[in-house]
């Protein structure tokens, strides 16, 4: 038996314990110190995303990172590269996207021998275009605004357009080298959408519908380690194939049903594209207790967390009020949907 078959072996499926998990995202290393720790603990948080740079994302770099939160109390669900989250080079097929799929191979294989099976990637994430007018108040605090008849009129981004067949071409390219390297090390590889989910500066957005994703999972045969980090505020944004929006709890029915959403970033928008702002949880178009019960209804056991918070002016520490509010907020629905369904 292989070393890395032995630590998959050994560890198992980690994400196979009953119910709903609690966590935050886009943790950064200059927010792993005791401080912060003792915040989450205090809001009920039990697992962190963190992100790194792929210079300081060797081995002994992501044993460090683990037993850090650890010996704090809390768990690691993932890790991932935050220069890497785009994979420009893969999606654009350049020349250097051989080199690119190297170094997540060997990132890979460092998260199966730490213990660490999960990772998030997108397809050409570019950030996040915000509209001449970039934010809007939200009760008082700022969140991104998006208008796309202001971010159509964003410039190319390189110097000839990206078709949507040339991008999933690419993808397939690379979903097919990356995913058995991930199968054999027992490391799943969580796909977020594209925000907004359309296309602009050039460059087709292909992972902006339900039926982009459900054509992702059949290329990847429906491999349990191909899956999907579920942004409800990107389901939210996407226009939906009639132009008024997809059905996001049906979405979580067909891809949670298969066991294809590994994590959920928790957020609420005005409406869907062409234009919205972000909002707090329970101030959106979506009823997000419903988005929660049908987790719950798919036997969801993941980690969902806040993403995107509106922000304001009162911050003790680094950590907002309005972060505080919204970890409350999602560990009230997970604590109601649980009780509903008879898993508290």
């Amino acid at each position: 038996m292989t070393q890395l078959n032995a630590s998959k072996n050994q560890r198992g499926n980690s994400w196979s314990a009953n119910g709903i998990k609690l966590g935050v995202s886009h943790q950064g290393l200059n927010r792993l110190n005791e401080q912060r720790f003792n915040f989450l603990k205090q809001m009920g948080v039990e697992y962190l995303e963190i992100r790194i740079p792929s210079a300081q994302s060797s081995y002994q770099e992501l044993v460090t990172i683990k037993q850090k939160v650890e010996d704090a109390g809390l768990k690691v669900f993932e890790i991932m590269l935050n220069d890497k989250y785009g994979m420009f080079e893969s999606a654009l097929g350049r020349s250097g996207r051989d080199e690119e799929i190297n170094l997540y191979h060997n990132f890979i294989r460092d998260l199966s021998k730490v213990g660490i099976d999960t990772t998030t990637y997108a397809w050409h994430f570019m950030g996040f275009p915000s509209s001449r007018q970039s934010t809007m108040q939200c009760r008082d605090c700022v969140s991104r605004y998006v208008n796309m008849d202001d971010v159509k009129d964003k410039p190319n981004a390189y110097d000839r357009v990206y078709s949507e067949d040339e991008m999933w071409d690419n993808y397939e390219y690379f979903i097919k080298q990356i995913l058995p390297v991930a199968e054999d090390c027992g490391v799943r590889l969580q796909l977020h959408p594209n925000d907004p989910p359309a296309d602009y500066s050039g460059v087709a957005s292909i992972f902006n519908s339900t039926k982009a994703f459900r054509r992702a999972m059949e290329i990847s045969n429906h491999s349990p380690y191909s899956g999907i980090l579920f942004c409800v505020g990107c389901w939210a944004e996407m226009y939906g194939e009639d132009g008024n929006g997809e059905d996001v709890t049906q979405a979580i029915y067909e891809f949670g049903s298969r066991g294809h959403i590994y994590q959920v970033h928790f957020r609420n928008v005005s409406s869907p594209l062409p234009e919205f702002y972000e909002t707090f949880p329970d101030n959106g178009y979506l009823n997000m207790y419903r988005i929660m019960r049908a987790l719950g209804e798919v036997s969801f056991n993941g980690m969902v967390v806040p993403d995107h918070v509106p922000h304001g002016q009162n911050t003790e520490g680094g950590h907002s009020h309005e972060e505080a509010y919204c970890i409350g907020y999602i560990r009230a629905l997970i604590q109601a949907v649980n009780t509903e369904l008879g898993n508290a």
